[in-house]
């Protein structure tokens, strides 16, 4: 459970805290206000991608900071990370130049640590996400959450792996010796081209910072020395000026005590002219005027790109090359296998993928059996009294891939007398927040994350059916902490915590604020989202806290 959330500079967030609860936490506020910002902070604390774009602007630094309960998590999970106490917090930051550091309880981690650690504590259904649920391959995916086969698939994967690398072998043994000495040579040129190379990860980018430097040298050492001849070069400079007013400032003071106190202003202003000097001096002596080691960096900078041209997109992708190309060698090089022994190990894994394929796939249909009926009690809560809903599993075994035999369809029909067909077909933007609310429902129950994030989820719905979904999000709250924003009064009425996001206009910026709601705020926030006025009427009011009152007797 999330307990704490700190973000700072975080678009156009300048500081914010907030302090969620266990249950309905709800987000509201005018359209444009920056609620889905604070959605998207928490994302990038657990390590989803950030664009260029998440930094205030004028700030030099981005920073979320997160406490989390370890309640409820498996002690394996916990353990893997180095977790032992009730507690921890996760940080995130990210600077001007795109530099990103993450930390697990101010331990500096790889961001993928985070991420993992992050997939296992939220959640997060966002506004896209009734877009990709009409995807066939996320349908499968959610097929194999709900149940639990993700062991099962992932045994298909490897299993397929292997026959694909069997496969290949058989054609590495069957090629022709002409072929094979030709592949060797040519994967020999182009890893000897990649080892001689000795790539540093990151060293394009400290060679890109370097050249101008080593470019401009000539005009850099010409005016960072100019500067220091003018501060202290020579007797008539600056640094010397300043010395001899500062030691008649001293007498001034000495003979009158009337005198203005300036000698300690100048003495403290020459302390910094001094450090100033003294850093040209050091700046100007450390600069490289070699054309050597221009031409160098120059050099060196083009082997890089040729070098991404023909295998990578940067450094590690280029090393990734040449350990494939390793293997590649070593595989030609040790074809110990003659073509009968290949084929058989093939025809092994063969039978074994597709014994593990039609396992997972009887397994995948008693799934779909289950999800289909538990889907369709959760949707019956949602206004769904017609509904119909089927997850087709079709094997087509003469077509295994690395997901197994299946292909896995949602079929959908919300209208007695109608045919179900593919949701990409059918399906409302109303029917599918719906429907994607029943299936989190589902799935909630069959995972150990603590925390799910709705982002707009009452999206197409009116307010008969906005009472239904915050009915609904209120009795998955009493299991997870549930993080919703909406613009339904029916929906935010439900809430444990009403926090009201709101843009604040500045002279010359913009922030984004939040505020947890009294009872009071709450009821005029209410109103306020009944009514679209900023100032709401008392019929408002009264229906506000009516439409409260009554959300508490559903509860009870």
């Amino acid at each position: 459970m999330l307990k704490k959330l700190a973000i700072k500079n975080f678009a156009l967030i300048e500081e914010l805290t907030l302090e969620p609860g266990p249950g309905l936490n709800v987000f509201t506020g005018e359209t444009g206000a920056g609620k889905s910002i604070i959605i998207s902070a928490l994302g990038f604390l657990l390590g989803e991608r950030a664009g260029s774009d998440i930094l205030r602007p004028g700030s030099a630094l981005t920073e979320v900071c997160g406490e989390f309960s370890a309640a409820g998590l498996e002690r394996e999970l916990l353990e893997s990370f180095g977790l032992l106490g009730g507690s921890f917090t996760l940080k995130r930051q990210s600077d001007s130049k795109g530099r990103a550091r993450a930390f697990i309880d101010a331990r500096q981690v790889p961001l993928s640590r985070v991420s993992a650690l992050g997939s296992a504590l939220v959640d997060f259904h966002g506004q896209n996400e009734h877009q990709s649920l009409l995807k066939t391959e996320v349908q499968r995916a959610l097929l194999d959450r709900y149940g639990r086969l993700e062991k099962q698939a992932g045994a298909v994967r490897e299993a397929f792996l292997r026959a694909q690398a069997l496969r290949g072998r058989l054609e590495a043994v069957s090629m022709s010796e002409t072929e094979r000495e030709r592949l060797l040579d040519l994967y020999r040129f182009q890893l000897k081209e990649i080892t001689d190379a000795a790539l540093k990860s990151g060293e394009e980018a400290e060679l890109e910072t370097l050249y101008p430097r080593l470019k401009n040298a000539e005009k850099l050492f010409l005016l960072s020395n100019a500067a220091y001849e003018l501060i202290a070069g020579s007797e008539g400079a600056a640094r010397g000026n300043l010395e001899k007013a500062l030691e008649k400032l001293k007498t001034l003071g000495e003979l009158d005590e009337g005198a203005p106190a300036l000698a300690a202003r100048l003495e403290t202003a020459l302390i910094e002219v001094c450090d100033i000097s003294e850093e040209l001096y050091k700046y100007s002596k450390g600069l490289d005027t070699d054309p050597g080691r221009l031409d160098a960096c120059l050099s060196r900078l083009e082997k890089i790109s040729s070098l991404k041209k023909k295998y990578g997109s940067d450094e590690n992708a280029v090393a990734e090359k040449g350990a494939e190309l390793e293997n590649k060698i070593a595989e030609l090089e040790d074809l110990s296998l003659d073509r009968a022994e290949a084929q058989k190990a093939l025809e092994k894994s063969e039978a074994l993928l597709l014994g593990l394929a039609r396992s997972l796939h009887a397994a995948r249909s008693a799934a779909a059996l289950k999800l289909a009926a538990q889907t369709k009690n959760e949707a019956s809560d949602l206004g769904f009294k017609e509904l119909r809903f089927e997850a087709a599993v079709e094997a087509e075994e003469g077509n295994i891939s690395s997901y197994g035999m299946d292909a896995v369809e949602y079929l959908f029909s919300a209208n007695p007398g109608y045919p179900l067909r593919p949701l990409r077909f059918t399906a409302s933007g109303g029917e599918m927040s719906r429907l994607m609310l029943a299936l989190k429902t589902v799935l909630a129950a069959a995972d150990r994350i603590g925390a799910l994030v709705f982002d707009e989820v009452d999206t197409g719905v009116g307010a008969v059916t906005g009472r239904l979904v915050g009915q609904k999000l209120r009795r998955l709250a009493s299991e997870k902490q549930i993080f919703c924003i909406t613009h339904l009064p029916q929906v935010a009425a439900f809430a444990d915590k009403h926090f009201i996001v709101e843009k604040i206009s500045l002279k010359k910026s913009s922030t984004v604020t939040a505020r947890e709601l009294s009872a009071a705020d709450r009821t005029a926030e209410i109103a306020r989202m009944l009514g679209g006025k900023q100032k709401s009427s008392a019929q408002a009011v009264k229906h506000a806290a009516e439409l409260l009152a009554e959300s508490r007797q559903a509860e009870g």
